[in-house]
């Protein structure tokens, strides 16, 4: 592989003075994994991944007025010549998948990334942990279309709901599928039927509406540990290998993926100290993290789920942490799209253009 222009490995590079917010832009642009922190002299001053962003979202830093330097590994590993032998070293010692290479300056001239040097590392790796899909809600809020299609099988550019989640799932290694179904149930079953999508599906049918969670009672003794759950009217750009990894990292019986929604207030909001006015900001924009519909669970957690009964996801959480569970929120920087209900589904097809994606 020939050595990146340095015009190629401006793509990774930040100013030392940019914010977080802008980090997570341009790592999400580039989609580099890995960004470059410059100083004014256009020297290396540091490196940010996601995994900075997120511990940085956990001290709940200001995304906008916070220096994207704070947050930077001010010791990262380098070379300072362009050496694929080397990187290897410093990737298998170090557990990285970037390397920075540096001039005599110590500006970056290049990037030397894991699938160039060690594509047989980089292939996705399979994993045994199922993913539970909650596809059996009658989708009342994209009514009227569902009173005749149901909600996972609504299009989404040249594929299903249901299969677009699929395939976000399995391109970091997880392919194996239980559905929870009820409404218009036989529809899904005979369409999964006549396509055979490329996966390992199972399907559990509810009796009754059992809310976002109960469903996951008739499930116990298929599910190892642990495992995905996630809704069926939601695109996520996550990093699901992340995810589970922090999952298990933590030890926790929850984790809710969450990602950051930016919402821009359209009107001065007043601060104030001691009952009066300290400062007017001007149609501020609030960075939040909100839930995605996007779980991991452990088998502590399903264990608490009662049998034949209505229960939401909103219970189970709020039921392990009054019982001092551990629940643990990922942050995902990547984007999310709620289709689930009338506007946000036609939005989000209208700006397609022909091709499945986030």
């Amino acid at each position: 592989m020939a050595i990146q222009k340095k015009d190629d490995v401006r793509s990774y590079c930040i100013p030392s003075s940019a914010s977080i917010l802008d980090a997570i832009n341009a790592l999400n642009e580039s989609a580099g994994q890995i960004l470059l922190v410059l100083d004014g002299q256009g020297r290396l001053a540091g490196t940010v991944t996601d995994g900075d962003i997120r511990r940085a979202i956990g001290r709940e830093m200001s995304l906008s007025t916070t220096e994207v330097i704070r947050i930077a590994n001010g010791n990262p590993k380098i070379l300072r010549e362009y050496s694929r032998p080397a990187a290897r070293d410093l990737m298998e010692k170090y557990s990285i998948s970037r390397i920075p290479v540096l001039d005599a300056g110590g500006c970056p001239v290049a990037v030397i990334r894991l699938e160039d040097i060690l594509p047989e590392e980089h292939r996705k790796k399979e994993h045994d942990a199922k993913v539970v899909i909650m596809a059996g809600g009658k989708g009342t809020r994209l009514d009227p279309i569902t009173r005749i299609i149901p909600k996972p099988l609504l299009p989404v550019g040249k594929s299903t709901m249901l299969e677009t989640i699929m395939e976000s799932f399995s391109r970091e290694g997880f392919s194996n599928f239980v559905l929870s179904l009820n409404y218009k149930k036989e529809f899904v079953k005979t369409y999964l039927a006549e396509q055979q999508p490329p996966f390992s599906i199972e399907v559990v049918e509810e009796g009754s509406f059992l809310g976002t969670a109960g469903s996951l009672s008739l499930m116990k003794g298929m599910l190892g540990e642990p495992f995905f759950v996630s809704n069926c009217d939601i695109l996520v750009d996550v990093k699901y290998a992340s995810a589970f990894e922090f999952h298990q990292e933590r030890k926790a019986d929850i984790t809710i993926v969450a990602a950051m929604k930016n919402i821009d207030v359209p009107y001065g909001v007043i601060r104030m100290r001691d009952g009066e006015f300290f400062a007017m900001e001007e149609k501020p924009s609030l960075h939040m993290l909100v839930n995605t519909g996007v779980y991991v669970l452990s088998l502590s957690a399903l264990q608490r789920i009662p049998e034949g009964e209505k229960y939401d996801m909103t219970d189970l959480i709020h039921a392990i942490k009054e019982d001092g569970g551990r629940v643990c929120v990922f942050p995902s920087t990547g984007g999310w799209n709620d289709i689930g209900q009338l506007e946000g589904y036609r939005n989000f097809v209208q700006d397609m253009d022909g091709v499945p994606h986030i």
